[in-house]
């Protein structure tokens, strides 16, 4: 009862139409041409149309068939039956007589995903719920694939967003588990595809890649603000601005200082070549986070750091890897794509802050958009700093009327 569900599993698992289908119609391995992945998209470049329909049927459906096996026939318990539909993404990737090297899994893992999103939103949610998220999922999904024309980096971008959806609206049970493993496996395979593709990449010295994924770090004043008193945090924020602000102070006026950050620490690059005779844009963020939680109540301050953290995180990676259309091109390196991306990161932390009660989805959506428009213009003010002081001054006034 518990054994031969997960053994069934695995074996409905390792038939791969691709390699089959392959086999006989080209007479070749479909793992040694192509994209060498035993999947629906290789087959249908490589074999044709029809393999490929068969393929994508048969995977999608074979962790489904697995678990309904063992549901249906062997009465397994709810755990066991979703061993079981691991146990044939499994077998996808480890087929016994392929020396365990099958495919991917991700058509098998999206099509359980499918269903237990279905199962559990319709058991638990209600109707209310339901459409406002599937509203704001589809904008993201369109958003990010119209812009970037890129599945992997769609995977990895609404992947956290709908895990993070989830654990607020659904309760801890097996099966959110469950299909938190499965959003997981499915997010680590896109992010492994993004690294061959070297999506992150430095291309030139004023793109420093750890300076772009470390900004999420600064999520850390909101979770000492639970902690400690608001005067208290203040003034480590404007400690932390200092200490940022001093060494560009004695780095911009002392030539052996500048030389030694600039030059003599290659290994471990902490400025861009932009930033050799200006100060950093450390230090202009710490600048605008300080002055944000000076200012603003706690509502607006989130919003604001939010819009600072994760709209220009997704502004530049998008815009260094997809942007095609420059805007403002006097001066500016800013592009529609990596601003669309500005944009929607911003609408999303609007909406998780709306739907957790932290503050009202006009007052969000405003700031989202006065914020998009701040970080476009070719200000005389560094949009580290412009950024959140304008888009939260705004959203104050209108949470005032």
């Amino acid at each position: 009862m518990i054994v031969f569900p997960i053994i069934i599993g695995y074996l409905i698992g390792s038939i791969l139409p691709a390699y089959f289908l392959t086999k006989w119609l080209k007479k070749v391995d479909i793992r040694q041409i192509g994209t060498r992945h035993a999947g629906t998209t290789n087959v249908k470049r490589n074999v044709g149309l029809g393999p490929a329909i068969i393929t994508a049927t048969y995977d999608t459906t074979k962790g489904l068939l697995s678990m309904a096996i063992a549901s249906d026939i062997f009465h397994a318990s709810k755990s066991i039956v979703y061993l079981s539909g691991i146990a044939a993404i499994f077998g996808h990737v480890f087929p016994f007589y392929l020396g365990f090297r099958g495919g991917r899994g991700v058509a098998t893992t999206v099509g359980m995903l499918i269903f237990m999103l279905g199962k559990v939103s319709l058991s638990v949610l209600k109707l209310d719920t339901i459409l406002p998220d599937l509203l704001f999922m589809t904008f993201l999904t369109l958003s990010i694939y119209i812009t970037t024309k890129d599945e992997n980096f769609l995977a990895v971008t609404i992947l956290p967003v709908l895990c993070a959806l989830l654990i607020i609206r659904i309760p801890i049970s097996l099966d959110l588990v469950f299909i938190l493993f499965l959003i997981l496996y499915a997010f680590f395979i896109s992010s492994m595809n993004l690294k061959k593709m070297r999506i992150f990449e430095e291309r030139d010295a004023n793109i420093i890649t750890w300076r772009i994924l470390i900004r999420p770090a600064a999520i850390s004043f909101l979770i000492l603000h639970l902690f400690i008193p608001k005067a208290s945090l203040t003034l480590l924020i404007g400690i932390v601005w200092g200490i940022a602000f001093l060494i560009d102070f004695i780095r911009l006026f002392w030539p052996k200082a500048n030389e030694f950050f600039m030059r003599k620490l290659k290994k471990v690059r902490i400025y861009k070549a932009k930033e050799e005779r200006r100060f950093s844009s450390i230090t202009t963020f710490l600048m605008g986070t300080f002055l944000s939680y000076l200012f603003f109540v706690e509502p607006i301050f989130v919003a604001c750091l939010g819009f600072l953290i994760f709209g220009d995180m997704m502004a530049k990676i998008i815009g260094i890897n997809y942007g095609k259309r420059r805007i403002f091109q006097a001066g500016q390196v800013k592009t529609l794509e990596g601003t669309i991306g500005f944009f929607t990161s911003s609408i999303t932390i609007s909406y998780f802050l709306w739907i957790t009660s932290v503050l009202p989805i006009h007052i969000g959506l405003t700031g989202a958009t006065v914020a998009t428009l701040v970080e476009i213009l070719p200000l005389p003010v560094d949009d580290n700093v412009s950024v959140p002081i304008l888009s939260g001054s705004v959203m104050m006034l209108v949470a005032n009327f």
